[in-house]
């Protein structure tokens, strides 16, 4: 298949509509707010055996009726009888309540276990993701530094921030809830990302040294992005059938991993595309402006 999509023409669009989407994800993130799960604030943890088989609904039917909204019911192994129900902070009066609520409206069951879980266990994870992403920009401008160019790792990082905006600003308007996973979906994120960004840096790389002699460097951009579309559409469509599968058939409790990853890579597929290389070009170009030209040689 060939073909020849003139994508630099159209970085002005392209950017424009990165620029309203990063200002609309930033936006739902400071006016909405993200829907922080027990692992960030604190809460109750009930492990409970019951005696028959049972079903998540009628669990959830309980809780909410004693204004538990929001609360997660896990099943744990096979069978539908372990049963993890995570909850707000509530007193002893009120888990005492929603035991008996639970035995009336649910079955009978044997208590195994109630842990309360500190908020300071989330702060601490999300100041450990925090470090993460910081050591891990600086670990990938030193790297595409070395391996390409300053303005390689420069347009990198801006598309990988793009990336993650916009992606959490969708799981703000979505308003699903955080828990450790979503660290876990924006750190695998990240790495997707500048991933994907490399290659398309690298064939840039390769085709500098034999552009022609008054190639436009939108050219040498156009041919590479041309070049590497094909696979990064196959790559990043296997990825999002399997995130699919998981957002089918993987149950609740890894469900809003797989929603943030999906969406992840659908914003990071983009950026690779219309963000990172249209970026890397205005320094290229910008800089090649301020280069101070030789003088001709006397005839």
């Amino acid at each position: 298949m060939r073909f020849h999509f003139r994508f630099v023409q159209h970085a002005r669009t392209w950017l424009l509509l990165s620029g309203l989407l990063v200002l609309l994800g930033l936006g739902a993130f400071f006016i909405r707010g993200l829907n922080y799960g027990i692992d960030f604030t604190g809460g109750t943890q009930l492990n409970l055996l019951f005696n028959k088989p049972t079903s998540t609904t009628a669990i959830q039917r309980v809780l909410n009726g004693d204004h538990l909204v929001g609360s997660t019911v896990v099943f744990i192994g096979p069978g539908h009888r372990n049963t993890l129900i995570t909850t707000t902070a509530i007193s002893e009066s009120e888990r005492t309540r929603l035991l008996s609520q639970l035995q009336h409206g649910v079955g009978t069951y044997r208590e195994i276990a109630t842990n309360r879980v500190s908020s300071i266990i989330g702060q601490q994870t999300e100041r450990r993701a925090l470090y993460a992403v910081l050591l891990a920009m600086v670990a990938i401008v030193l790297y595409m530094t070395i391996r390409f160019e300053y303005r390689f790792a420069l347009a990198g990082i801006v598309a990988m921030v793009h990336d993650v905006i916009i992606t959490v600003g969708l799981i703000a308007l979505i308003h699903i809830q955080l828990t450790e996973y979503f660290i876990m979906a924006i750190l695998t994120i990240f790495g997707y990302s500048i991933t994907d960004k490399i290659i398309v840096f690298d064939r840039i790389r390769e085709k500098l040294p034999k552009r022609k002699k008054g190639e436009a460097l939108e050219e040498v951009v156009n041919q590479s992005l041309n070049q590497v579309l094909v696979r990064s559409i196959y790559t990043s469509t296997t990825v999002l059938f399997a995130l699919a599968a998981l957002l089918i058939f993987g149950g609740s409790t890894i469900r809003d991993f797989a929603l943030t990853m999906f969406l992840g890579v659908v914003v990071g597929t983009y950026s690779s595309i219309f963000v990172a290389s249209p970026v890397w070009l205005y320094w290229r170009k910008r800089d090649d402006l301020r280069r101070p030209r030789r003088p001709a040689r006397p005839a």
